[in-house]
């Protein structure tokens, strides 16, 4: 369903999603496919995903707290203080319910694509990297980290997490 959906996810990005954060979201789209390409993964699953991550990213937090109530998605203590958190979550529950995805790392990829996951499987990763690394972020090091990943995702993957870690 992801290869009939990614036009649709596009188009729902363009009504949801506030202007000034389309280069960011385009920006993930193309990192996550170009780092699919070099690592073999299907591009078409990383782009859909890039294009999710943030399609609630500009709702307000309230409306957040309801839709997750709507789809009985768990609050944590931790969503609770940090309600942008819930973005992600928020919009794996609705791919998987819209474009009837069940793969776990696909959703898990969308739903902690901000705060890393222990059980990422190789898209998770992907995205959780294109998010932190696309060519609108910059930082200390970012070109490093961008290189270090087109190496080995892996690597690229514990580094950017760490320096998340170390910037928190």
């Amino acid at each position: 369903m992801i290869y009939k959906g990614l036009e649709e996810i596009q188009l729902m990005v363009k009504i949801l999603v506030k202007d000034e954060r389309l280069p960011h979201i385009e920006g993930t789209a193309k990192f996550a496919k170009a780092l699919a390409k070099i690592h073999n993964l299907d591009q078409t699953i990383a782009k859909f995903m890039a294009y999710a991550h943030d399609l609630f990213r500009d709702i307000s937090y309230e409306k957040l707290f309801k839709i997750s109530k709507a789809y009985s998605i768990e609050i944590t203590p931790h969503d609770l203080t940090n309600p942008i958190l819930l973005h992600g979550k928020v919009a794996a529950e609705f791919v998987k319910r819209r474009f009837k995805i069940n793969d776990r790392d696909i959703l898990t990829g969308i739903a902690f694509h901000t705060s890393g996951y222990k059980d990422f499987g190789i898209y998770g990763k992907v995205l959780f990297l294109a998010d932190s690394l696309e060519k609108t972020r910059t930082y200390p090091n970012v070109n490093k980290l961008r290189e270090l990943t087109f190496k080995d995702i892996e690597v690229g993957y514990f580094e950017v997490l760490r320096n998340k870690i170390l910037y928190a």
